[in-house]
Order: structure tokens, then C-alpha cells, then sequence
């Protein structure tokens, strides 16, 4: 057997672990992993002692005392849960484990472990690469929207489009968006929605369990979303789900309002400016506070294994992080409400809160003007009725409607009222005008 001349380095066991500590720990600061709890234990320490395992493998996990408090309920053997925590090797046994933070037991089991399988094997497939998915367009003026024409999810994306943009057109395309069969249906849907040739298409649906979410987690589905030739907006659920569609997709909006929020453009500027100034400033607060809250994690952990002479200063240390968390609350709630009383100045400076106020003092203005015309030619008409009155009573025609006659004379020298008989001579011709009609005589003789 040949032996290599040059020396190599010779390392004590303790320092083998020692490195392979600092390598796993640096390398898998966090991780999240789906199992079923086996072998649980909870010594007299009161840390929880397990084995996470699939059907091929197994890994050791601990949960701390002081991390335990954070959990909806208590973990228990042959629970299907998804773990949040960091690797960390044992060293003075060489074994590695997982040091638990946070346990979810509403999104782990069968379904969850599908899901992660198929979003792996999509991935491999290229189906979520960044550089496949189509821009939305520069303008927007028709939308195929697929969803439940029933949900509210439909109500919420219509009513951000017609306060956005009422000249926007939206073309619903009613499915099911939960139950046997529902992914096909949505899939036919998309090709339909092809052949209406709109600007985007939009899928959406309200929240709900993973249960409630499976048809957009449906590998047919997502095969649909990679062959379209259209861009696709997702807005499904809520705004921690997430769904193999979410991932296909060219753009995904957290929820149905921030999925019409997306593709319609608001035009007020300042409200924008202050949202993102107000996202900014949350997520340096989320920042500040995830890395304050490590930090004091870790200082738990650390102090959870020293003797009881800590037990005070870990108790104020959870007090300073609940005041800490606390302050933080309240300022970022401070700010929520000056945004909302920004938005509310906007609102009442938007052009089309005047109009519409201008517009309801023009109705009224016509409504009056209207009444006033009324009434106005109401007292003509009677006023035209008196003065009919007047000229009727004082009318010959009414005199003649009596019985009498009006007399005057036939030429055109003596075409004058006859009232006396010695306006007259014998043989003399005149013309007698009666109600109805006239008559042409001669005077054969006269009496005084």
C-alpha cells in the first residue's frame, strides 16, 4: 500500500464537530420541514425531545421551554406538522438536529407535502423562471376575469376596477373555483378567455384552507398557465396563501383587491407616494423587529440552559420584548391612522368629489326652476281664464246666442249700428246679423 509522503493536519474529534458545527449552523441558519412527530418526550427540563420522519428518512428535533409559548396547542405524537428552526450539531455525541422556533400544525399533512413535491417538480421544469413571464400591458381596456360570479371576490376586484377606471371592460367568465373538477373547468376558461383576445386575464377567488385552494394547486392548471399566450394575474386567497398558480403566473396579486389594484393604475400620485412611504417604513420596522426579535431568541435559548440565578434577567428580557413589540405596534398603527386621514383629504380634493357635489346642486336648480316655471304658468292660466271670463260676458255674440240681432246698414257709406228708425227711409236696404249667419233686407215701413 503507497502512503502519501506530504503530512496532513491531524484534528482532535472535538474540533471535527466543533467545524461541522459552524458549517451546518452558518449553512442552514433557517429551515422548514414537513414530518410526522414521533417519539415525542418532555423530560423534567420541559423541553419537548422528538424525531421528525417521512417514509425514507429521519432527523432529531428539540423544542425549547422558553419557545413553547408561541404554539396554538401542544404537539403530540404522529402529528403531521411543518417546523420552522435552525440545524444545529450536538457535539459532544456528533449528532445533528433541528432546533425548532415555531411549529405549524394547520398547514402541514398530506396535502401540504403534495403541494411542496409539485412546486419542486415545476420548478425543475423551468415553469416559475422570471425571465418566461410576460409584462402586463403599458394600458389596460379589457380584462376576462375567471371566477365565481357568486364569491365575494368578484365584488371586491369589480369594485376597485369601476372606482379606478369606469370605462374599463370586463369580461366574466363564471367557474368554480373549488371541488371535483373545478381545475379543469378553470383550464378550459383560459382557453376561452384566449379567444375573447382581452388585454389580461385575471383569476381569482376568496381565501380559504389549503382544502378550499387545491383546484389552483392542480398540475394541469399550471401547464394551462404556461402555455398561454396572454399575461395572467393571480388573486387568490389571502395575502399569506400561496398557490402552484400564484407561482406560474406572470403576475401575482396577494388578493383579489390587490390583483385589480395591480392592473388599474391609480392616478392620485400623492396617495401612492404615501403608500410606499408607508410600506417602506414597515418593512424597516419588520426588519428592525425580526432582527431584534433573533436576537432576543437567541438570548432565550442561551439563558433557558443556565442555572435559575438568570431566571429574573430573563423574565425582564421578555418583558422589554413584549414592550418592545408593543411600541412598535402602536407606532405603526399611528401611522396607519395619519394615512387614513391622507387619504381622506385626497378623496375630498379629487375632481369628481366637486363634480359630483356641483352636479347634485344643478339638480336641484332644475328641480326648482322647474316648480317656478309651474306655478308661474299656472297664475297665467288663470288670469287667462278670468280674462276669458270677462270678454265672454261682455261679448255680442252672447247677447246674440239670446235671441237678438244686430242691424246695420248695407252700403259701404251706411255700413253703421242701426239704433233708431230715423236712421232709416223706406227702401232702404240693411243687414241683419244674427247668432248664426246673416240676413240682407229692405225697409217696406217703419213705426217710432
Amino acid at each position: 500500500m503507497h502512503f502519501p509522503t506530504h503530512s496532513k493536519t491531524i484534528k482532535t474529534v472535538s474540533e471535527i464537530n466543533r467545524e461541522l458545527a459552524q458549517l451546518i449552523e452558518g449553512q442552514f441558519h433557517f429551515v422548514r420541514i414537513i414530518g410526522e412527530i414521533s417519539t415525542i418526550r418532555r423530560p423534567h427540563s420541559g423541553h419537548y425531545y422528538f424525531i421528525l420522519k417521512d417514509e425514507h428518512a429521519q432527523i432529531k428535533a428539540v423544542l425549547f421551554k422558553n419557545q413553547q409559548r408561541y404554539l396554538p396547542e401542544e404537539p403530540k405524537e404522529g402529528q403531521q406538522v411543518v417546523c420552522d428552526g435552525k440545524l444545529s450539531l450536538y457535539e459532544p455525541r456528533g449528532e445533528y438536529q433541528i432546533i425548532i422556533d415555531t411549529i405549524d400544525f394547520h398547514g402541514a399533512g398530506q396535502l401540504q407535502l403534495a403541494f411542496e413535491n409539485l412546486k419542486q417538480k415545476l420548478k425543475g421544469l423551468g415553469f416559475f423562471e422570471q425571465s418566461r413571464k410576460r409584462p402586463l400591458p403599458a394600458s389596460i381596456s379589457t380584462i376576462a376575469l375567471i371566477t365565481s360570479p357568486g364569491g365575494a371576490a368578484v365584488h371586491d376586484f369589480l369594485s376597485v376596477c369601476r372606482r379606478r377606471n369606469v370605462s374599463l371592460h370586463v369580461q366574466l367568465l363564471p367557474v368554480p373555483v373549488q371541488g371535483e373538477g373545478s381545475a379543469e373547468l378553470i383550464c378550459e376558461a383560459i382557453k376561452a378567455a384566449h379567444t375573447l383576445r382581452p388585454d389580461v386575464i385575471v383569476l381569482c377567488r376568496g381565501g380559504g384552507s389549503i382544502e378550499d385552494l387545491w383546484a389552483f394547486n392542480d398540475e394541469r392548471l399550471a401547464q394551462a398557465l404556461f402555455n398561454a399566450t396572454i399575461p395572467i394575474v393571480t388573486g387568490i386567497g389571502h395575502e399569506t396563501d400561496f398557490t402552484i398558480a400564484d407561482f406560474c403566473a406572470d403576475v401575482r396579486g396577494a388578493t383579489p383587491t390587490a390583483a385589480a389594484e395591480l392592473i388599474v393604475p391609480d392616478g392620485r400620485l400623492y396617495r401612492d407616494r404615501v403608500m410606499s412611504l408607508l410600506a417602506r417604513m414597515g418593512r424597516n420596522c419588520q426588519y428592525r423587529f425580526a432582527s431584534i426579535s433573533q436576537r432576543l431568541d437567541r438570548a432565550n435559548r442561551v439563558l433557558a440552559t443556565f442555572d435559575s440565578a438568570f431566571y429574573h434577567p430573563t423574565l425582564r428580557l421578555d418583558a422589554l420584548s413584549s414592550r418592545l413589540s408593543s411600541a412598535i405596534t402602536r407606532k405603526i398603527e399611528r401611522m396607519l391612522h395619519l394615512f387614513s386621514t391622507l387619504e381622506q383629504r385626497l378623496h375630498h380634493c379629487l375632481p369628481s368629489h366637486r363634480i359630483l357635489s356641483q352636479q347634485t346642486r344643478v339638480s336641484h336648480l332644475a328641480e326648482k326652476l322647474q316648480q317656478t316655471m309651474a306655478q308661474h304658468l299656472n297664475a297665467k292660466m288663470r288670469e287667462l281664464q278670468q280674462a276669458a271670463a270677462v270678454l265672454d260676458s261682455l261679448s255680442p255674440l252672447a247677447t246674440l246666442a239670446r235671441g237678438y240681432a244686430i242691424v246695420s246698414g248695407k252700403g259701404a257709406e251706411t255700413a253703421q249700428i242701426i239704433t233708431d228708425v230715423d236712421q232709416l227711409e223706406i227702401d232702404d236696404e240693411i243687414r241683419v246679423t244674427l247668432h248664426r249667419g246673416q240676413l240682407d233686407c229692405k225697409v217696406t215701413s217703419k213705426t217710432s
